[in-house]
């Protein structure tokens, strides 16, 4: 069979789940140099897109907004037509139409998946951890899974406030996410940012438009001023995280993304398994360990036992020892 020319990634999922997949895109464009690969995303993950390096261009899928309904579906079926081949990390039955109704003639995803009956080949989804199940993907197509890899963009750099620009060694710290189970409270984050901020690290709040409310919360409790950057766009948060001395956050996609363009990073698990993550040197996982955890694939909106002790009661001063291993 002759290689293809044009490939589609489809991963209209959250953020994290696009960080991830940049792994997948990073693998089949070293296998296919010379292949355009269009990732389709969501609005939010359309800056991570533009910081895949092997990635030629986002195609945004607005599933929950513009393209909700049959209609919007069919407006996206527009978008992504003339491609020779699709990968399908995502497993939604909606994906899976998004790839046959464009007649993509093959469309690689996962055995058992919801949308699996539309697809030409499916795997086995194997694999301990998010990367090595998408890994399956990439070998389907005889590439080697290669890691996480992100890099960012000079304008989104030139974009942020030059006070930032200019403010020496910094902390990003990520205090928000999509679900409520995985967040740190804000008083811990609180205690953090006064902990680094003595370490000669001055602590800035990173999140989306949700995370104000979190970043007037941690700003109260902290001796210190903290930076708050919540609201900005993600390419720029992209650039903050890449010149951050050390990232700090619970097991959300900026975190992940942090991971992934190589900055020190600490990530907080409570409800979810930092075991589904491939963890090296400079990225480190810190959990409290209860019995009760994880208790969520992904996260959820309350504790199930309505404590929330795996975050609540992980301390700073563990936290703490964490960040000096990872940026030692």
């Amino acid at each position: 069979m002759a290689e293809p020319r044009s490939l589609l990634v489809i991963q209209p999922a959250f953020l994290g789940d696009v960080v991830f997949t940049s792994a997948l895109v990073d693998s089949i464009g070293a296998r296919f140099p010379a292949a355009r690969i269009d990732v389709c995303v969501t609005p939010r993950g359309r800056d991570i897109v533009l910081a895949m390096p092997r990635a030629a261009a986002p195609i945004v899928f607005d599933k929950r907004g513009a393209d909700r309904g049959p209609g919007g579906l069919l407006r996206a079926v527009a978008r992504v037509k003339g491609h020779e081949l699709a990968l399908l990390p995502h497993r939604s039955l909606r994906s899976g139409l998004l790839a046959r109704l464009a007649r993509i003639s093959r469309r690689i995803g996962f055995r058992g998946a919801p949308a699996s009956m539309l697809y030409t080949e499916r795997v086995p989804s194997v694999g301990d951890t998010f990367l090595g199940k998408e890994a399956q993907l990439a070998l389907a197509l005889g590439a080697t899974p290669l890691p996480m890899r992100l890099r960012t963009r000079p304008e989104w750099m030139e974009a942020v406030d030059p006070t930032i620009r200019h403010l020496g060694a910094f902390a990003a710290l990520c205090i928000g996410s999509e679900w409520a189970t995985k967040i740190w409270p804000a008083v811990r984050f609180a205690g953090l940012a006064d902990a680094l901020w003595r370490q000669g690290l001055a602590p800035v709040l990173i999140g989306g438009p949700n995370d104000r409310e979190s970043a007037a919360a941690v700003n109260s409790a902290a001796r210190v001023k903290c930076i708050d950057t919540t609201g900005n766009s993600v390419g720029e948060a992209l650039a903050l995280l890449s010149q951050a001395a050390l990232c700090v956050g619970g097991d959300t996609g900026l975190v992940h993304a942090a991971r992934a363009l190589g900055t020190p990073t600490v990530a907080l698990f409570g409800p979810t398994a930092p075991e589904r993550h491939v963890f090296g040197p400079r990225s480190l996982s810190v959990s409290t360990g209860l019995e009760c955890s994880p208790c969520s694939e992904h996260g959820q909106e309350r504790c199930p036992l309505g404590h929330h002790k795996c975050l609540r009661d992980l301390d700073v001063e563990r936290v703490v020892d964490a960040c000096e291993a990872a940026i030692a």
